[in-house]
């Protein structure tokens, strides 16, 4: 039987991704209002507010922070570890369907940070940085929405291309 390298390589994939993920959601992070006075003080930007700045900066943050965030990378975890799995115990075709699931909940992930990053958006009063994060959150969200259907089209392509492991009927030595 031949073996799902191209399951192998999505898996890597997305193995890195989740846990990037992972560190992301999970990792502490601190709110430094000075430092980022100082920092958008220093780079002398005539049009930056920077009380705009500092507010947009925390939301995001918290944003990241969420539970439902925390959450779905919980879930891409345990889905992404079954499938790593189910591909050890040669178990293919569970494996492709547990990447399947993985793969939609990426699509959902990416969907609700699409949706924070336009509330996230509103915050901005001048209109240039508003429709520019609105541009960059809906980049990210085609690009994410790309990916799932190559994964997804590739996995599912593989999985429909390949014979279905039938039972043998051949005798073995536990038959009686």
């Amino acid at each position: 039987m031949k073996k799902p390298i191209h399951l192998y390589i999505l898996v890597t994939l997305s193995t890195i991704a989740t846990l990037a993920k992972l560190w992301g959601r999970f990792t502490p992070k601190t709110f430094d209002e000075d430092l980022i006075r100082d920092t958008y003080t220093k780079l002398n930007m005539p049009k930056v507010n920077i009380d705009e700045m500092i507010k947009v900066t925390k939301a995001g943050m918290e944003f990241d922070g969420n539970i439902l965030n925390k959450i779905l990378a919980l879930v891409l975890l345990v889905l992404i570890v079954a499938t790593i799995v189910f591909l050890f115990q040669k178990k293919n075709e569970t494996a492709s369907y547990t990447y399947l699931a993985y793969l939609f909940v990426t699509l959902i992930n990416g969907t609700y940070a699409y949706i924070g990053g336009r509330g996230i958006a509103t915050y901005y009063s001048d209109e240039m940085l508003r429709k520019t994060m609105q541009a960059t959150t809906l980049g990210g969200y085609g690009l994410g929405i790309v990916l799932f259907l190559l994964f997804s089209g590739l996995t599912v392509f593989f999985l429909l291309r390949k014979p279905k492991e039938k039972p043998s009927m051949e005798q073995t030595a536990t038959d009686i």
